[in-house]
């Protein structure tokens, strides 16, 4: 690690202090761990974990461009997936989807 020295303003460093106390660690464990918080990359959601994951897994991919710019982003996605869960299809949708996948 290196060292890095602060001037702090004394109301800055009495606060740090006070929260060094009240967590019973010393001055440069609570610099350091809000330096971390601040600076460092925000962690990712528990979403994109996943999503990373089933990609790493070659279980999903990202939209190729072709299917990106079939996208309408004037759609309101809760207004098609009300939609479609209203709807009924004849033969199921998992039977469409089966067909349409053909042969593995």
């Amino acid at each position: 690690m290196t060292t890095l020295t602060l001037e702090l303003p004394k109301d800055l460093l009495r606060l740090l202090q006070e929260r060094a106390s009240e967590r019973e660690q010393e001055l440069q464990e609570v610099a350091l761990r809000i330096l971390q918080k601040e600076l460092a990359p925000e962690a990712k959601s528990e979403r994109e974990l996943v999503i990373q994951a089933l990609q790493e897994a070659g279980l999903i991919r990202p939209l190729s461009e072709e299917l990106r710019q079939m996208i309408d982003p004037s759609i309101d996605y809760e207004a098609v997936r009300r939609e479609l869960a209203e709807r009924s299809f004849d033969p199921p949708l998992s039977q469409i989807i089966i067909e349409n996948r053909g042969e593995k």
